[in-house]
């Protein structure tokens, strides 16, 4: 037999537990028991990469409790790629589906500890905050930027006579944007903080959060409705600085366009794109 059905055959094992196909290259049914070494070490390494991927989704619900979610998201969604890394893409939106189709109750998933309510609490933003650790996590593996727009950069610019409204530029690959309620970016930022004194409470209004990252550590923060134009102009390909500008004054005429662009050097959210 093949090296190819060999693999196929023991990834088979690993992802279902059926050890039939493996008989073919086991000399005695002993050595099959032993395969349970190799699964329980596959499931464990795949699980223990969604707990650092998702670590504020552990905290909320306990770890028992994620471990559980986990091993269900393994079964569905096991890794395609030679590494962990950035394992759980799908992790958000599987959930969800858990949720809203009763399968965390209906298999007993969730068990309610002496400090936890009701699994409702359990429940409550647990999709967003899913969302907010993996947002988290891109953007403090992402790609450094080409050519970040400093205050010192700015000067020379200057100095050179070069106007800046006419400069193209583009957020850097750390910058993230992402919406989610208010209350689930309260929470999410309440468990990173270990700060259990605020009640959450379940909210309709809805934020729009950047993350990015600034000398290795990422950050986050809401953002105004202008911030949120200005910066969603700046996605993608990206477009002159004036533009920019523009599209956040144009929903709110009040905006402080010196402190954004100000702002926007301190925190090295812009790539200068060179032609």
């Amino acid at each position: 037999m093949s090296t190819n059905q060999y693999i196929d055959a023991f990834t088979r094992y690993l992802r279902t537990g059926d050890p039939s196909e493996m008989e073919h290259f086991c000399e005695n049914p002993s050595h099959i028991k032993r395969l349970a070494v190799y699964r329980n070490g596959f499931y464990k390494g795949c699980v223990d990469a969604l707990i650092a991927n998702f670590p504020m989704c552990e905290k909320k619900v306990g770890s028992e409790n994620f471990r559980k979610m986990a091993r269900l998201y393994v079964d569905r969604f096991p890794p395609e790629q030679g590494t962990l890394v950035g394992y759980g893409l799908s992790f958000p939106g599987f959930v969800a589906d858990l949720i809203k189709d009763g399968e965390l109750e209906n298999k007993h998933i969730l068990e309610v500890t002496e400090n936890q309510q009701s699994t409702s609490n359990l429940y409550m933003n647990f999709v967003e905050i899913a969302h907010l650790d993996y947002a988290w996590l891109m953007s403090l593996m992402s790609a450094d930027s080409a050519e970040i727009l400093t205050i010192e950069y700015v000067t020379q610019l200057m100095e050179q006579g070069i106007e800046l409204t006419e400069l193209n530029v583009k957020l850097n690959p750390s910058v993230l944007l992402l919406s989610v309620s208010e209350s689930a970016f309260l929470e999410w930022i309440s468990l990173k903080t270990n700060n259990n004194d605020g009640v959450v409470t379940k909210s309709s209004a809805e934020d729009f959060i950047m993350l990015w990252r600034l000398q290795g550590a990422v950050q986050a923060r809401s953002l105004s409705i202008a911030e949120v134009a200005l910066m969603q102009a700046l996605q993608g390909t990206g477009r002159s600085l004036g533009d920019a500008f523009d599209a956040a004054i144009t929903v709110d005429e009040n905006f402080e366009v010196s402190d954004a662009f100000t702002a926007c050097l301190q925190n090295e959210l812009l790539e200068i794109q060179i032609n």
